[in-house]
């Protein structure tokens, strides 16, 4: 596989280290086993051993057999070759929206200063986060403006001058509450934004991309809001 595909695979930006790379293969091999483990049925069970033995098998696809585990129960992963980097540098990740829905895995995108378009499409107007796992989310969804770092204040609206004309079909919810946004909210670090039927955290880019993964994995769930979808 190419360093692209694994990044797709484990769900990491193109930005991820080798170092995060490793952790990611070690922590998605121990979720993934946890969730088999404690699976409510059959069906679930057998897709989650399903995605241990991917990673597992990546694991020798990438380095030969996997690693023994080590005392805390981790596994080593081989290392990857960073490509050398083509075109202008990307501006730093100053923030990350992680997916927190139940029975799926943690899916992480980066946040800019400034403007980020979250969507079924790309949009020109700013980075955009193209989101399509959930049929639920508009072509153009919701505004993320990035107005401060420290402390980290973001700005979301979903409406239509913020939209490019027209406001999402399902609307976005914030901590649960079951008001769709009908005008613009500052939130910060560990709000959740809901978009469709899917939730994601905001998290502060403060420290590795793997911990803020098994924070939020480990962190309860908010309250699903249930949109009308008819």
């Amino acid at each position: 596989m190419t360093r692209a595909e694994v990044l797709e695979f484990l769900e990491l930006p193109e930005s991820a280290t080798d170092n995060d790379i490793r952790e990611r293969m070690n922590d998605k091999l121990a979720y993934f086993q946890r969730l088999s483990e404690n699976a409510p049925n059959d069906f679930l069970r057998k897709l989650h051993t399903s995605n241990t033995e991917k990673i597992r098998a990546l694991q020798r696809e990438m380095g030969g057999p996997a690693a023994p585990a080590s005392s805390a129960g981790r596994y080593d992963a081989p290392s990857y070759q960073q490509p050398a980097q083509q075109g202008p540098a990307r501006s730093a990740e100053v923030a990350w929206l992680v997916r927190h829905t139940e029975n799926l895995s943690a899916i992480t995108f980066p946040l800019y200063y400034g403007k980020n378009f979250i969507g079924r499409n790309p949009s020109a107007n700013g980075p955009c986060i193209v989101f399509t796992e959930d049929p639920y989310v508009s072509r153009v969804h919701a505004l993320l403006e990035v107005i401060n770092i420290n402390p980290l204040q973001i700005v979301v609206s979903d409406e239509p001058a913020s939209n490019g004309g027209k406001a999402s079909k399902n609307g976005t919810y914030i901590n649960g509450d079951d008001r769709r946004l009908s005008r613009k909210v500052t939130i910060g670090p560990n709000d959740t934004i809901q978009i469709g039927m899917t939730k994601f955290i905001i998290r502060l880019n403060n420290t590795s991309i793997h911990k803020i993964v098994q924070e939020v994995e480990e962190s309860d769930f908010m309250k699903t809001v249930v949109i009308d979808v008819f």
